[in-house]
């Protein structure tokens, strides 16, 4: 059960007196703040309702919220955002006499009085005031989602075929926010029609590794040219060689894998099965290895994990010893 399963529970049987998001996931927990505004219907004049994004300056007005009776209703809602005092950042927003304030207001909540709070972070269990909290309130914490609970979250939210959502998860890295941009992306770029995987492939932008996978095509096929031309522009555009020879070399322990799967005669999701990964990289890793035989796969393997040894201990230039290696791996016979 993923957080938004959590909260539409929540949701079904009212909103608790207390209800605590938070989570390491910024454009998660963010998310579901929107939700909960949507399904409280806030309303910044509604004055049984009050929202702080908490600074030094509001805190006071805050807490006397909190402390005080509804005027002008039977009950009051009061949502606080970055009270930092209850996670783990070492930052305050409330001094001693404050957090005091707060912590007797858990240990009394009014009846008439709902509190929300929205934290981002995990929250510090050491604290008395956190295991008090923990003691009365729901928790919801936004942890990063798996990518069929991406596919099956963003299935119920757009209107996109489930092929489309699983290749955009693919080249969004699973990552919950890139994967709701570039979902944005291409309904815009469809105008209305149905999005297909050509438009997705047309339209998001290529990942680190994307271009990975570009650049062991390129290699495979002896370009030596276009293979430096790719790596020059991606360090041109802020990736690290480091970070490259490691997502090279783990696209390379795949592809030897996937190779001994297909001598195997093993299927495509046969092999997805077994490896516990995305559908997308293996797919074009059978693609790529297809013509490739497994001892020149070994052998790349095997010289990537050496670079790598190179780069950490030589006193030559990482640039220069990629290079080398690049050359050896692209004009080698396959």
């Amino acid at each position: 059960m993923t957080v938004f399963d959590e909260f539409n529970e929540v949701k079904r049987k009212g909103l608790p007196q207390i209800l605590v998001i938070f989570g390491e996931s910024k454009e998660m927990v963010q998310e579901l703040k929107s939700q909960l505004l949507t399904f409280v219907n806030f309303e910044p004049t509604d004055l049984s309702q009050s929202y702080y994004d908490l600074t030094p300056n509001n805190s006071d007005l805050a807490l006397e919220d909190l402390e005080s009776l509804p005027f002008f209703s039977d009950s009051r809602l009061v949502i606080l955002e970055n009270l930092v005092n209850l996670t783990t950042a070492k930052k305050t927003i409330l001094d001693e006499k404050q957090l005091k304030r707060f912590e007797n207001f858990l240990d009394n909540p009014s009846e008439t009085t709902q509190l929300v709070l929205v934290l981002y972070g995990k929250l510090d269990s050491r604290l008395k005031v956190v295991k008090k909290l923990k003691a009365k309130a729901t928790l919801l914490e936004a942890q990063e989602l798996k990518t069929q609970e991406l596919i099956q979250y963003f299935s119920h939210e757009t209107s996109l075929p489930r092929p489309v959502l699983s290749l955009i998860a693919a080249k969004s890295n699973d990552s919950f926010s890139v994967v709701k941009q570039n979902i944005d992306l291409v309904q815009t770029y469809a105008l209305g029609r149905e999005v297909t995987v050509d438009d997705v492939e047309k339209v998001v932008p290529k990942s680190l590794q994307d271009n990975i996978f570009a650049l062991t095509d390129l290699i495979f096929k002896g370009k030596i040219d276009e293979a430096r031309d790719l790596v020059h522009d991606l360090t041109l555009q802020g990736e690290d060689l480091i970070k490259i020879l490691a997502i090279l070399t783990n696209s390379y322990r795949l592809y030897l894998q996937v190779k001994l799967f297909q001598e195997k005669g093993w299927q495509e999701n046969q092999q997805v099965s077994y490896l516990k990964m995305h559908p997308y990289p293996v797919k074009l890793a059978n693609q790529l290895v297809r013509r490739l035989q497994v001892s020149s796969l070994k052998k790349g393997l095997a010289d990537l994990i050496q670079l790598d040894f190179a780069i950490k201990t030589s006193a030559a230039e990482k640039a220069y010893l990629f290079d080398i290696l690049l050359i050896k791996l692209t004009l080698k016979k396959n």
